[in-house]
This record gives C-alpha cells, sequence and structure tokens, in this order.
C-alpha cells in the first residue's frame, strides 16, 4: 500500500494520488468511510503478451456484433457494442434479461462519454459530474442524458443512460481498441449470481459468448454504485454498490439522507421478496439493479435475521459466516468463512464466489450472516435481501 493510501489526511483518486490541493472541497476519506482506501480499485496491473493477443480477437468479435465476457473491478460484464441494436438485443436474449431493464455503458475514459451521453456544457448535470468525475476508473455508474447513437434498446426507451468507466486494466485495453463505447450488464443469466471469475460465465454461458477475457477474480466482488444526476433535486442514489454511500453524499457536498431518498431503508424499511403478483422488476425502473428477485442462487436462501427460519433446519443445509466462529457447526452440511475477522471488504470480494460454490453442491438451503448496513455493508445486505427472494 501506497503511503498516500495509508494516511488519514488526504484524499484520494481512484489511482491513489492526493487530490487534496486539487479538490478542497472533498472531505479526507476517513472522515467519511475508512474502507474507501484500501477499497477503491486501482489500475495497477499490467498486461501480458497473452493477454495482448486475446483483446484483439475480442476486439474482432465485438466488431463482428457478438459478445464477448469482459472482466471488470466489480464483475464481468457481457458486452456487446453499444451503438448496434443488433448486438444489444443478443445480450437481453442471452441472459434472459427483461427488456425494460436497461443496460449500463462502459466509455474508456471521461473524454470519451459523450459516445454514450450528451451531457451539457453546463449548469446542474455538469456540476454534479464534475464532483465525482475523477473517481473513474472506478466502481461509480452515472446515470446521465442519453446521447443520439445510443439505440433505444439500451435505454429500455428512457431518455437517460448509465454510463462508467471500469477500473480494470483488460476492460480498459478493450475498450481503447474499438470506435464505440460497449454495454455490458454481468455475464450470468438473469436473475442469478453475478460472475467474479472467468469459469463462472463459461460454467453460465456457455457458447452464448464468442470469447472470455479471464482477468482473474475481480476485486470488489460487488456491482458498482448507480447515481442519477438528472433528477431536479440533486444526485440520487439508485442502487448501493462498491462505492459506499456516504463516500458519495460527501463528494456531492449532501447529506445522507438527501442522497437515499426512495430507497426502501431511507423509508425505514426493507425489499421485500417478490411474489407471483408483483413480479420481479419494478416498473419505471431508470438502472439496472432494481429487480427484487436479483443476484440468487438455485438452492433457497435465507438471512440469519429473517423471521420464520425453519426450526429445527431439516436435510443438508449450508452456512456462510461473515467471521470465524467460537465454535464448530456441526448441523450444517457445508461451511464456508468469507472473512476471519468480518471485514465487509473481505465479505464484499467473497460473497457471489461463495454463494456460487455452495449452489453447486446438493444442499436444501443456505443459512448466511448479515452485516451492519453502512459503507460497503449497504450494498451486501441490499444483495443479500434481493438473492433471497428465490424462497
Amino acid at each position: 500500500m501506497s503511503a498516500a493510501e495509508s494516511s488519514p489526511s488526504c484524499s484520494l483518486d481512484v489511482k491513489g494520488r492526493s487530490t487534496t490541493a486539487a479538490r478542497r472541497r472533498a472531505p479526507t476519506v476517513t472522515d467519511v468511510d475508512p474502507q474507501i482506501p484500501k477499497f477503491v480499485p486501482r489500475v495497477v496491473s499490467s498486461m501480458s503478451v497473452n493477454d495482448v493477443d486475446a483483446v484483439r480477437l475480442a476486439v474482432e468479435a465485438l466488431q463482428r456484433g457478438e459478445l464477448v465476457a469482459m472482466p471488470t473491478e466489480t464483475v464481468y460484464g457481457l458486452a456487446a457494442n453499444a451503438w448496434s441494436d443488433t448486438a444489444c438485443r443478443r445480450i437481453f436474449a442471452a441472459k434472459g434479461r427483461p427488456a425494460d431493464n436497461p443496460l449500463i455503458v462502459h466509455v474508456a475514459d471521461r473524454s470519451r462519454l459523450s459516445e454514450a451521453a450528451a451531457v451539457p456544457s453546463s449548469g446542474p448535470i455538469r456540476d454534479r459530474l464534475d464532483a465525482v468525475a475523477d473517481l473513474w476508473p472506478g466502481p461509480l455508474t452515472l446515470v446521465l442524458p442519453v446521447g443520439p447513437l445510443i439505440p433505444r434498446v439500451v435505454t429500455a426507451g428512457r431518455t437517460t443512460v448509465a454510463v462508467r468507466v471500469p477500473a480494470h486494466p483488460v476492460a480498459l485495453e478493450l475498450l481503447a481498441g474499438v470506435p464505440f463505447p460497449l454495454a455490458a450488464p454481468s455475464a450470468n443469466r438473469s436473475t442469478a449470481i453475478s460472475p467474479t471469475r472467468a469459469e463462472d460465465v463459461r460454467e453460465e454461458l456457455g457458447d452464448r459468448v464468442a470469447l472470455v477475457l479471464d482477468g482473474g477474480s475481480c476485486r470488489c466482488g460487488l456491482e458498482s454504485t448507480i447515481v442519477s444526476l438528472v433528477e431536479p433535486d440533486g444526485p440520487r442514489l439508485l442502487r448501493f454498490g462498491a462505492m459506499p454511500a456516504e463516500y458519495l453524499a460527501h463528494r456531492f457536498d449532501l447529506p445522507l439522507s438527501h442522497l437515499l431518498r426512495g430507497m426502501p431503508e431511507a423509508n425505514g424499511s426493507h425489499s421485500a421478496p417478490a411474489t407471483e403478483a408483483d413480479g420481479v422488476d419494478r416498473p419505471g425502473a431508470i438502472a439496472p439493479g432494481q429487480m427484487r428477485l436479483h443476484y440468487a442462487p438455485r438452492t433457497p436462501l435465507w438471512l440469519l435475521s429473517d423471521p420464520g427460519l425453519p426450526e429445527p433446519l431439516v436435510g443438508r443445509w449450508g452456512r456462510i459466516r461473515f467471521r470465524e466462529p467460537l465454535n464448530a457447526e456441526v448441523e450444517f452440511a457445508e461451511v464456508r468463512t468469507v472473512s476471519r475477522d468480518g471485514d465487509p471488504i473481505e465479505i464484499a470480494a467473497k460473497l457471489f464466489e461463495t454463494l456460487r460454490e455452495l449452489d453447486r453442491l446438493p444442499l436444501d438451503g443456505i443459512l448466511i450472516d448479515t452485516c451492519e448496513e453502512a459503507g460497503i455493508g449497504r450494498a451486501i445486505m441490499d444483495r443479500l435481501r434481493r438473492a433471497s427472494a428465490n424462497r
């Protein structure tokens, strides 16, 4: 870890550089969330010759209108030419994704933002973008006015588009190699667990994908945070993710409650499991990640805090713990511990991978710990509530 990353007295951009002088209004990292210095990804990896060859093949496949799975710092994405209606429809077909669930568009850097979005040269939207744009590359998606080259299938017919710059060297090399932005939701079947390894994509999508770029395990393990910049009353968080809400509230100079207005947690409630009557998607959603059933294993998932948890547990059950247990839990057929001491960064990084591992086993149910809903914990609990709607 660099000196800048470990210092409690400076704020950081995603490359670990001090921004105190450049951005006087930004708070220090530890004033906002002590998780930020070690969690916000930096593009630090280098690419081998083999990686470059694979990226060249991926560029050619994308130019032919095919689908390519690419690694990002959050989860693996299923990428297609975001300017091609036909190519983007292949994403929906491969995933079994509802047509009213818009896609996130990835660009190589801010200088290419106009390939996806039509950002005014001045005014509130421009000011809001300027307040957080230095967090790119990183796990932050911004909802902006849609640009003229993006087809309606990408935005689900809306006048806005969700855009981000990923913080992974392979993804950035791929984006630099194509003359168009890439639409790329998570590379899994709709409502299933998001993939954090190349083998997860191959297992789930098989020959629906022309090529899978293997960039190793995703560092964050959770999807990006999504914030709308087009609301008349200021930025609004639409999806909890790998960029903590507390940090973004400070960057926008807003009370956290205002950034979270409209979120279930802000009203003292939480998402309930989906039913046959209310379906799995909220009508009118302007960004991905708002489906009530999402990130779900096939095996029924129970949170430790769930009312109505079966007692006793009958059959073969799996157990996911967020810290080392004091005593062995012999009543479970399979037990996995994702962090020795309940570190939310470790929990986030291993959550989907561990759910997938247990979901492959012959189990009657999975029981999982919960965590404090602060910082990254907000995103962890959001994913678990949606995943447990599979019962």
